[in-house]
């Protein structure tokens, strides 16, 4: 079955791998949108990341072949232990002969695939070359980058409550004219009808910015998360957060 939406991919992989009581199905999960991640970074569309992974079949026959595989394996080495065990204990009884006697149990037999060890993968090595990029980037860009636009974005939200707090203080003034002279306090030069227009204006225009700002603080909080990731992935190999708005987008899509 080829897929054409990462939802769709990731769905049908889910299902295809519990009716086939496939183990580590989690991890198997979390590799292929590590794909779709790698895909989307890299400018590649959903159905181009779907044609690379190919037919999801065939993707289950070799996580079957590999349980197979694991469950033959483990057979064989139990296999071998019990021989083993029931061997020592009969040896010193066989035909009557004691502990000291010269006749000893045959050995165990020989097993290739409990003996070779599988190999060890390589471990990952960070690039030297990326390694001197991402230290000039901290050290000439977001040095001085991230603390300004952090300033940008506190400044913003200073606006917010200003406008916020003075369109509130104008509609309350424009309420409060209505039934008592507060022109000996006050001397605004509006009439309270104006004054009550004016506050609603300021705090519609307040609130507009409050949900700029929102997003601003979201972009930002996203920034930091893309660079902490950038880090990740050349002195770790993976990445090591996920994209606020990201995780529930792919809850939804097993």
């Amino acid at each position: 079955m080829i897929c054409t939406t990462k939802s769709e991919f990731m769905t049908g992989l889910r299902i295809a791998l519990e009716n086939n009581n496939v183990t580590d199905t989690r991890d198997i999960l979390t590799d292929f949108r590590q794909h779709f991640e790698d895909g989307e970074a890299a400018g590649e569309t959903e159905a181009e990341v779907c044609r690379k992974l190919g037919d999801i079949d065939e993707i289950i026959k070799q996580y079957i072949s590999e349980d197979m595989t694991e469950n033959t394996a483990s057979a064989q080495t139990a296999n071998a232990q019990q021989y083993t065990g029931n061997a020592q204990t009969a040896a010193p009884e066989a035909s009557g002969f004691g502990a000291d006697s010269q006749y000893s149990a045959p050995p165990p037999p020989q097993y290739g695939s409990v003996q070779q060890a599988a190999p060890q993968p390589a471990g990952f090595q960070p690039s030297a070359g990326k390694i001197v990029g991402i230290l000039c980037l901290d050290l000439f860009i977001y040095s001085w980058a991230l603390p300004a636009l952090a300033s940008l974005i506190i400044s913003l939200m200073g606006v917010t409550i200003s406008f916020a707090a003075s369109g509130l203080g104008i509609f309350l003034a424009g309420i409060l004219s209505c039934f008592v002279n507060i022109s000996g306090l006050i001397s605004t030069g509006f009439a309270p009808l104006s004054l009550i227009f004016l506050g609603i204006m300021f705090m519609a225009f307040g609130g507009m910015l409050v949900i700029a700002s929102i997003g601003s603080v979201k972009g930002f909080i996203n920034i930091i998360i893309a660079i902490i990731n950038h880090h990740a992935k050349i002195f770790a190999g993976h990445k090591v957060l996920s994209k606020i708005g990201k995780k529930n987008r792919e809850v939804q899509a097993q």
